[in-house]
Formats: C-alpha cells, sequence, structure tokens
C-alpha cells in the first residue's frame, strides 16, 4: 500500500510537470482570441497607424501610412506620418526620393538619408517639404519619438512631424 500510494505520488508529480509546460501552448492561443475580441488595438503613435498607400520604386516600395495625431492628453508626441522603405536590403545606399503623401500626385516632400552596408550605423535623414503640410528635418536620427529614422526589421522607418 505504501509503495502504491509512492506511484501514485511521483506520477501525479510528473503529470504536473508536463501539465505546466504544455498549458501555455494550450491556452496562450485562447488568451490571444480573447484579447482580440475586445477589439483593443495597439495605439497607433507606438504603430504609425494604418497604410494608406505604397508607391512603387525600382527594387523597392514606400509605404506611407494615415498621419497620426495623439489623443493622450499627457506627454502626448507632435503629429506625424509615418513612411516605410522595405525592403531595406534592397534599397540603393542614397536614397532621395519625392513622397506624396496625401495621394494628390503632387509631392509633399523629399527625404535623403544614406543607406549604410552595417545594419547597426547610425541613420540620419532629411527631409525638406514641398508644401506647408510636414515641418522640415536636418539630420534627424532618434532624437523625438515623432521625427525620427530607424531600421526595423528588413524595413527603414521614418517618421516626418506634420505642421499643424
Amino acid at each position: 500500500m505504501q509503495r502504491l500510494k509512492a506511484v501514485l505520488g511521483y506520477a501525479g508529480a510528473v503529470l504536473t510537470v508536463m501539465a505546466m509546460l504544455v498549458m501555455p501552448f494550450v491556452l496562450f492561443p485562447l488568451f490571444q482570441q480573447g484579447v482580440a475580441a475586445t477589439g483593443v488595438e495597439v495605439d497607433p503613435v507606438y504603430s504609425g497607424g494604418e497604410t494608406a498607400r505604397i508607391i512603387e520604386r525600382d527594387g523597392y516600395r514606400i509605404i506611407v501610412n494615415q498621419p497620426v495625431r495623439s489623443r493622450a492628453l499627457l506627454a502626448r508626441p507632435a503629429a506625424f506620418v509615418q513612411l516605410a522603405w522595405a525592403p531595406a536590403g534592397a534599397l540603393p545606399a542614397r536614397i532621395s526620393d519625392e513622397v506624396d503623401l496625401d495621394g494628390d500626385g503632387r509631392a509633399d516632400l523629399t527625404a535623403c538619408f544614406e543607406v549604410p552596408a552595417d545594419t547597426t550605423a547610425g541613420l540620419f535623414v532629411d527631409v525638406t517639404p514641398a508644401g506647408g503640410g510636414v515641418l522640415p528635418l536636418r539630420r534627424a536620427s532618434r532624437d523625438s519619438f515623432s521625427a525620427l529614422i530607424a531600421r526595423v526589421g528588413d524595413r527603414i522607418i521614418v517618421r516626418v512631424p506634420l505642421a499643424e
């Protein structure tokens, strides 16, 4: 009887450890579906907003997002529009692109930056407005949340502050 209790105790311990190891894989999809069902979304200030249009270039594309205006009351970043050049591996060594933000057929800005072969090298961008919709940037890096350039995965992201 004593031996049976010991075997059952060890078997229970082994099953508990196995359940502990398997449960995250079983429960995580359920948790993910539950959160998705609530309608919670990532704030566009962090995601860069929804894609508005894609501009095709020779071997790469420019993804233009919807303008982002923060709804936060405290510490709100300035309004911006996010642009992404992808894939970063296909970009030429120097980018100088005119970009139409609103889809009216006229360029709203010109973005210029170097694409170093070293993916860890710092990036700097110059943005020259072609109208009054955006603010200029000179050698912007990562100094501001709403005016920056960064390599994210296989994209180079540029955030341009909007003139309000």
